[in-house]
């Protein structure tokens, strides 16, 4: 798993085997209740059973869906416990380094203004229906930082077929730049799935992304791109 838990069943097991021996001693001071120091106690011991299994020559595809299970539910007590009861005096940084944990950094790292350009490939899955699925545009994945880009911002307008009335904020011409597509919204999501109204049905519809850090700062926009709603 890419954050604070280890990356092996092992380490994630050996790991919980430390809190449960480091909890003995330190619950009640760290408010952590009875119930969710045995509930862990007792996770932690189905974990270390299930794995040996795992690892014996009697290995069933039971057993290995087993153990995903269980394991499951052992990290899940432990996230549960680290965000409930270790994010708050009274731990120190030796308490952090004794569960095999980072000590918190007080100083908060300035996001970087995002470099990649993000675009979407465009979906479709029914009448009136369309789904951007988010990727990196070609050429800048290299510039991609996960720890600066972490949302989108996506602007696009809708341009009805010639000789058609426009209604409300529809575009009157094909844009030429991204601040004249009139409709906004931000997103953290991998794809997401625009609903529009039947009536727009043969209608066209402009985008323009950009990525977008934690202090408000924008990325370069994606090259426009376009297509008519089914």
């Amino acid at each position: 798993m890419a954050d604070w838990l280890p990356g092996t069943r092992e380490g994630q097991l050996n790991m919980a085997k430390v809190w449960v021996s480091t909890l003995k001693s330190k619950a009640s001071a760290w408010g952590v209740p009875p119930e969710e120091e045995n509930a862990l106690t007792s996770a932690t011991a189905e974990g270390d059973q299930i794995l040996q299994a795992a690892r014996s020559a009697d290995r069933t595809p039971i057993i290995t869906t087993e153990c995903q299970r269980l394991f499951g539910k052992m990290t899940e007590k432990m996230r549960f416990i680290k965000d409930r009861y270790f994010k708050k005096p009274p731990l120190q940084d030796e308490d952090f380094t004794a569960l095999l944990l980072n000590p918190p950094n007080p100083v908060r790292t300035r996001r970087g203004i995002p470099k990649a350009q993000m675009t979407a490939q465009i979906g479709r899955s029914g009448a009136a229906m369309l789904i951007l699925i988010y990727k990196y545009a070609e050429g800048t994945e290299g510039l991609a930082d996960p720890h600066t880009d972490i949302r989108r911002q996506v602007r696009y307008g809708l341009l009805p077929p010639p000789g058609t009335a426009r209604i409300g904020k529809e575009l009157d011409k094909i844009p030429e730049e991204p601040e004249e597509l009139p409709i906004v919204f931000a997103t953290k999501r991998r794809k997401d799935i625009l609903n529009f109204d039947p009536a727009d049905s043969g209608k066209t519809a402009f985008f323009a992304i950009r990525l977008e850090n934690g202090n408000g700062e924008y990325g370069p926009w994606c090259p426009m791109f376009h297509a008519i709603i089914p």
